[in-house]
């Protein structure tokens, strides 16, 4: 234990832990008696059993700072009442989506809230990326379904294209006829 910065002298010690032993006593008779009455353990009623048992004063920070009479009340109290507030989007999330669909809207939202924000987090990361990766692939092939409209227009004007689709620079220039045909015939014969 430490004073305003300095450390305890070993003479006290002794001192300092029985009352640390006596406090940790009376925070667990306190405890007990709030356990059997039905009333919440929080710091006010420990503080209210303490004086009606003992008679004396006790301060929250001295339940906080000593440790095994902190430990007592973490292990009875009860968890403090959190109100979750909605934030607007995720109210304007369920006033968007269909009805049909709202309940369960609300049971992913509730199994959400349940994960830590690690998690989450984690998950947004991933998921961001496989859109970026998605949306690569969509312009890939948005370039491809072009090329071969552009390709399709060109074969029915007969333009760069010939009627088989092949270009016309892969034709032979004196016959007309294309690489493919030629490579075709020399593997028949």
């Amino acid at each position: 234990m430490k004073r305003a910065g300095r450390p305890m002298p070993n003479w006290l010690r002794p001192h300092w832990e029985k009352k640390k032993a006596e406090t940790a006593g009376r925070i667990t008779a306190a405890v007990t008696q709030l356990s059997s009455t039905g009333r919440p353990v929080t710091f006010s009623s420990i503080r209210e059993t303490v004086q009606a048992l003992y008679g004396l004063r006790l301060s929250t920070n001295t339940i906080r700072r000593n440790e095994l009479a902190y430990e007592i009340y973490q292990q009875k109290r009860q968890p403090p009442k959190t109100r979750i507030g909605r934030s607007p989007s995720l109210i304007a999330l369920y006033r968007e989506s269909d009805p049909e669909h709202r309940p369960s809207l609300y049971a992913k939202v509730a199994r959400l809230r349940r994960e830590s924000k690690d998690t989450l987090i984690a998950r947004v990361i991933r998921t961001e990326a496989r859109i970026g990766q998605h949306a690569h692939i969509e312009n890939d092939l948005r370039e491809q379904v072009i090329e071969l409209g552009q390709k399709l227009l060109a074969i029915e004007s007969g333009g760069k294209y010939g009627a088989d689709g092949l270009e016309q620079s892969a034709r032979m220039p004196e016959t007309g006829t294309s690489v493919t045909q030629i490579k075709a015939s020399r593997s028949m014969s």
